[in-house]
């Protein structure tokens, strides 16, 4: 699943809650209530995604420390001693390195994308609470 597909879920999922909640409730005060409740679910929901991803890409950190540990047997210095196995797992070393790395970036991104969306929800919720 995708950030976006991720984050079109928990809107939609929370939208439908907050129509179906909301128009059932007469309420005024308990309406606002509901639907600050809603807005809270909705910020935790993304924030909980937030740490997911940062976990992910500190996952795929260690991985890349793990993998330059055992690239560090690859002395290029001593080409007497490099045979074609050598080099061949050198390379795919560095291909596990290249891919961790790209899978690495590519989840920080999303965590930036993930972080802004919290931050605009926040400005909203917050100008919306100054005007009550």
């Amino acid at each position: 699943m995708t950030l976006a597909q991720t984050k079109e879920e928990i809107s939609g999922a929370i939208g439908r809650m907050h129509g179906a909640v909301l128009s059932s409730a007469i309420d005024c005060e308990c309406r606002d209530r509901v639907g600050k409740a809603l807005r809270d679910l909705e910020r935790l929901e993304r924030e909980r995604i937030l740490r997911n991803l940062l976990a992910a890409a500190g996952g795929q950190r260690q991985r890349i420390e793990a993998l330059l540990e055992l690239l560090g047997d690859f002395d290029p210095n001593e080409t007497d001693a490099i045979d074609d196995g050598t080099l061949a797992e050198a390379g795919l070393l560095f291909a596990d390195i290249a891919a961790a790395a790209e899978l690495g970036s590519h989840l920080l991104r999303q965590s930036r994308q993930v972080r802004h969306s919290c931050e605009v929800m926040q400005e909203a919720t917050d100008r919306a609470a100054s005007e009550e």
